[in-house]
This record gives C-alpha cells, sequence and structure tokens, in this order.
C-alpha cells in the first residue's frame, strides 16, 4: 500500500476483508474495483486471474497433545474438534477440499469469519486450526502455535485477482495489479 501511495497520493484506497464470495459480489456489482480472494470463483462477468501460491497449514497450542507429534493420521484429525473459516470463505474451501472422505466425520466445533479469533480460540486450547501458512508465521515464530504436519492432505491453493470484464482498467488499477505481482515475485 506504501509503494501504491508514493505513484498515487491522491487516489482513494480502502481496504475491505471478507470472504471470497463476498468480495466476488462487491466486484460484481462495482462496489469494488478489485479483490484479491483466496478462493476458486467463476462468473461469466468476472476475470478471475492466478496471482500467487499458498498453503494452508494445520495449527494447534503448544500444549496440545499433538504438538510433540511428526505427523498426524486421519484417525487423529477426526478425534479433535476443529476451529475453522466459515462456509463461503476461500480457506475454507480448500480445507474442505483437502479432507475429502472425512468431513462428515470431523468435529467442526466453532467456525470464524476472521484468522485472528481462529488464532486466538487455538492459543487457548479449544481444538485445532487450519489457515494461510502466510498468516501463521509470526505466531510460530514466537511459539505461540504449533503447526503440525499431515503429509497425505493437499493444502495447497492459488490466490486470485478478480476484476469486472467491464470495468475499465485505470492506470493506477494496472499500477495495483503490478505492485502485487512484484511483492508476491519476493
Amino acid at each position: 500500500i506504501a509503494r501504491f501511495k508514493q505513484e498515487f497520493p491522491d487516489v482513494d484506497l480502502r481496504m475491505h476483508v471478507a470472504n471470497t464470495e463476498h468480495i466476488a459480489s462487491e466486484v460484481l456489482q462495482f462496489d469494488m474495483d478489485i479483490g484479491l480472494i483466496e478462493g476458486e470463483y467463476s462468473h461469466p462477468d468476472l476475470l478471475v486471474e492466478p496471482w500467487q501460491d499458498d498453503e494452508l497449514q494445520v495449527f494447534c497450542a503448544p500444549d496440545h497433545p499433538f504438538a510433540s507429534l511428526a505427523s498426524l493420521d486421519d484417525k487423529q484429525l477426526k478425534s479433535v474438534p476443529w476451529i475453522l473459516r466459515e462456509q463461503g470463505s476461500g480457506t475454507r474451501q480448500t480445507f474442505d477440499r483437502a479432507m475429502h472422505g472425512l468431513l462428515n466425520d470431523l468435529d467442526i466445533h466453532v467456525e470464524f469469519e476472521h484468522t485472528e479469533a481462529i488464532k486466538r480460540a487455538v492459543e487457548d486450547g479449544l481444538g485445532l486450526g487450519c489457515l494461510s501458512r502466510i498468516t501463521l508465521a509470526d505466531a510460530f515464530k514466537r511459539g505461540s502455535l504449533v503447526p503440525l504436519d499431515v503429509k497425505h492432505r493437499d493444502m495447497r491453493r492459488q490466490f486470485y485477482f478478480v476484476t469486472h470484464k467491464k470495468k475499465f482498467q485505470s492506470r493506477a488499477l494496472l499500477s495495483w495489479l503490478e505492485t502485487c505481482r512484484q511483492l508476491s515475485d519476493r
């Protein structure tokens, strides 16, 4: 944002955090110029362009019984409560896909719209969580959360830019897209 504002100081920049479905809806209604979404989305009036790779990470509190295990199997995944993002989020979409064959047997204890709420609930021992590794890096460094290995489940995903096909792409909008691309290449 700082780099963009240096180039375009007069452009009003507002950020809205919501799930994939909500962001796509805002772009469709021209309420938002561009969305950065974490889930797959398709609509004939939207341009959905891959942006950067990501991967989800299962995690727990440091004092959880699973914290010292080398890897988790399906039986262990089914034996604990889960604290997850809500339906409609890209994170939940990827989690559900990765847990195919187990979803009906998982104890989805609590659903939140915000990653910080999930991290706090897991830190407080309410269960396991699953979020983007990007959002967990600081907590892992601090030791307030512990990553768990689930080798047999594919947690990879893609982030996307979403714009309306009929929206004029101004120089500022194109610059924002390029700035995001450059920063993700680091």
